[in-house]
């Protein structure tokens, strides 16, 4: 459940498609501004303070997924529904 979670927040964060558990979220373009709001999606959804540290010494996603801290959260993590964002200008 977490790193189908994480694949989630990172494909958000990076712009990208496809996202696996062997990816590393630097190789995927991935720097230290996105790693700090990595951490804060990652808290937000599970409601525990992420170290940034984390981000840096586990990078490949299966791996970080393994040191994030416990959390109920994970599973329940499926019932978050993915919000399609609409871009353009609202009529008046």
């Amino acid at each position: 459940m977490a790193e189908r979670l994480l694949a989630e927040i990172w494909e958000e964060l990076l712009g990208v498609t496809g996202v696996g558990a062997g990816d590393d979220f630097f190789a995927l373009g991935g720097h230290s501004l996105l790693a700090t709001r990595l951490t804060g999606r990652i808290a937000a959804r599970i409601g525990t303070r992420v170290p940034l540290r984390l981000v840096f010494e586990h990078p490949v996603l299966a791996d970080l997924a393994q040191h994030l801290p416990a959390s109920d959260s994970w599973a329940s993590s499926e019932a978050i529904p993915r919000v399609q964002r609409v871009r353009g200008r609202i009529g008046r």
